[in-house]
């Protein structure tokens, strides 16, 4: 019996697609809003909120690339995870002047010095230092 071209293209399909990661696979996978960051402006690790006006989203793919958006710029790169493992690298972002960049110059800041998260109740992103100082909170969107 000859396979029909239908029968291979949807077993082509399934192949293809069934062998991507899914967004489901970890729960760190998706846009997160940022709540509080480590301020580069103070000397300590207490926590700045953000203004409840603005916008600042990072999203995680599932294929190890990242891009935070701003009110102004935007950050991207790479990052690598394990079960509660993260490290960013290749970090790039434009390069846009604009009036009040203190935030993004504290993520672009704190960024490489991430190396663990936890995530609470599915609905919270936590990135910790080396030392499990926290540095970014952001909740689920």
């Amino acid at each position: 019996m000859k396979p029909t071209i239908i029968t291979v293209l949807t077993l082509a399909f399934a192949v293809l697609f069934g062998s991507c990661n899914d967004q489901s696979d970890s729960p760190i996978y998706g846009n997160w809003r940022l709540e509080k960051y480590n301020c580069i402006a103070t000397s300590s690790y207490g926590l700045t909120q953000v203004d409840k006006n603005e916008n600042y989203v990072l999203q995680l793919d599932n294929t190890g690339v990242f891009c935070f958006t701003t009110d102004c710029n935007t950050i991207s790169g790479n990052y690598e995870m394990g079960k509660t493992t993260l490290n960013f690298s290749n970090v790039s972002f434009t390069e846009k002047a604009c009036e009040y960049m203190l935030v993004e110059e504290s993520i672009k800041s704190n960024l490489p010095s991430i190396k663990s998260y936890e995530i609470k109740d599915d609905l919270s992103l936590i990135l910790k230092d080396e030392d499990g100082h926290i540095l970014i909170e952001l909740i689920k969107l």
